[in-house]
């Protein structure tokens, strides 16, 4: 059973054989092999150290996987076959895809906010009251000006 197939029959309820639950992690026999290890996983998290950012990567990659595979499910009634699992993992496993898995996962381990990403930051309140008050200020003059101008201030009648 493979990652995409432990998650589908989670989320239909289907029955496929599997090992007891660990942790809350159901286990299934052919997963034990570094066959079925998940290449995103090894894309996403370096070996050997304690990459909390990859870590984060990984879980939002699982994020979106859940999503796609409640969506699909929902629109098709079914899971999805392994040819369309597959193809789910290759799109998923491009290095833009990746790049912007560690982008997001930077952003949230600083704070930021993921939902955000291109988006532009606000505007202060004190910038954006600073900006009116020259908007006035620049409408002000040019009224004081157009007067001047109408009443003949520059053409020498005083």
């Amino acid at each position: 059973m493979s990652d995409m197939d432990s998650d589908a029959a989670q989320m239909t309820g289907g029955a496929k054989p599997s090992l007891p639950q660990a942790g809350g992690l159901a286990a299934s026999p052919e997963a034990v092999g570094d066959a079925e290890r998940n290449p995103i996983f090894d894309a996403l998290v370096a070996t050997g150290e304690e990459d909390v950012a990859g870590l984060v990567a990984y879980s939002i990659y699982k994020q979106n996987k859940r999503a796609w595979l409640d969506d699909f499910i929902k629109t098709t009634g079914r899971a999805p076959s392994e040819a369309e699992s597959r193809s789910y993992i290759i799109g998923e496993s491009t290095e833009r895809r990746l790049s912007i898995y560690r982008r997001l996962a930077d952003l949230t381990l600083t704070g930021e906010s993921p939902g955000r990403l291109g988006a532009r930051k606000p505007v202060s309140s004190i910038g954006s009251a600073t900006g009116a008050l020259w908007a006035l200020a620049i409408v002000v003059a040019l009224a004081v000006l157009l007067l001047a101008i109408h009443a003949g201030y520059f053409n020498g009648a005083k």
